[in-house]
């Protein structure tokens, strides 16, 4: 070995040059032996500390060259920092575990969503379901949200010419709430006319008038009654309708202008008659006619007036203005 400094030949393990005082390090040569070593301990050589009892190898000693060392094996696992890789075995199990509950879990979902999307589709499609739902709705008073499974229950009974006329009774009763009066006349109608065009029971068609009399009255239609009796073709129902007939009063003075004092006379072909003075809408609340009505007083009034029969119906309200301006010399 020479001095890398000045090249001189140096001895066996001198550690200076005697020549120009470098000093002189010496690097072991490598040996492969080490790594084997290493990597896979003889047997023999293990010492009782280098397997578990989990069967995993935390480390040992090995005797090299007749001097004892202590290796740490790859194998162990709390050996090995937090982050650091598993091993490929250990990898390879892992995914496979994992194979094993994402496989099962995709499967329940998938059957999960066919489910929940063959009910919803089954649901849409049923006539019974829609008819059924839009009845509870009508009957806990939310309207607007009856009248969609209403008319989907309609729309799939047409389908099959069907001729149930429930769908059209719950309907004619949400359009009523909802504002819908003409709706909710032509509702009624339809089903009158589905159960006499199906020849049905006498009495499911009194039923009808009778339902058809209560929607006019509820939509402040009842200027139609008079016209549904009359275009009736059974003469029986004709009989049970007649109670339900109603007028709007008719008064004897027309309104206008006046110079002299009034007496104002109502009638009604049907019911009691209820009148207001001052605008508002009468009710059967307001004051009950009984004899006729005087104005004394200059100024504008405004008579409104109903009647209200025994059925309690209740007919379109008669207004009438009235203006008195009486002449300085009266």
């Amino acid at each position: 070995m020479k001095c890398p400094k000045c090249g001189r030949e140096l001895k066996t393990g001198q550690l200076y040059c005697e020549n120009c005082g470098q000093e002189i390090q010496i690097v072991p040569d490598y040996d492969p032996l080490d790594e084997l070593l290493i990597g896979q301990v003889d047997s023999e050589n293990k010492t009782p500390d280098a397997k578990r009892h989990d069967g995993t190898m935390s480390g040992g000693s090995v005797v090299k060259d007749g001097k004892e060392k202590h290796v740490e094996l790859s194998g162990s696992r709390e050996g090995r920092k937090k982050g650091e890789a598993l091993p490929a075995p250990e990898k390879k199990r892992f995914r496979f575990r994992k194979r094993w509950v994402l496989v099962p879990a995709a499967l329940f979902m998938c059957v999960a969503v066919f489910c929940l999307s063959y009910l919803w589709t089954t649901r849409e499609n049923s006539y019974s379901y829609q008819l059924r739902r839009g009845k509870s709705l009508t009957e806990s008073g939310n309207y607007e949200e009856a009248v969609s499974y209403l008319e989907k229950a309609q729309a799939l009974q047409a389908d099959t010419e069907g001729t149930d006329t429930e769908p059209l009774e719950y309907l004619a009763r949400a359009y009523a709430h909802t504002g819908e009066e003409k709706l909710a006349a032509d509702c009624m109608e339809s089903a009158i006319r589905a159960e006499d065009d199906a020849r049905g029971e006498s009495g499911t068609l009194l039923e009808l008038y009778l339902e058809y009399m209560e929607i006019l009255n509820l939509t402040g239609q009842t200027e139609q009654i008079a016209e549904v009796i009359e275009g009736c073709p059974y003469a029986d129902i004709q009989t049970e309708l007649l109670p339900y007939r109603i007028e709007k009063p008719v008064c004897d003075v027309p309104e206008g202008t006046y110079s002299y004092y009034l007496r104002l006379e109502l009638s009604a072909e049907y019911g009691t008659i209820y009148y207001t003075l001052d605008g508002t809408k009468p009710t059967e609340e307001s004051t009950s006619y009984e004899r006729p009505i005087e104005l004394h007083e200059e100024g504008e009034v405004l008579l409104s007036a109903i009647a209200v029969n025994e059925k309690g119906m209740v007919s379109d309200p008669l207004v009438l203005v009235y203006k008195l301006e009486f002449q300085e010399d009266y």
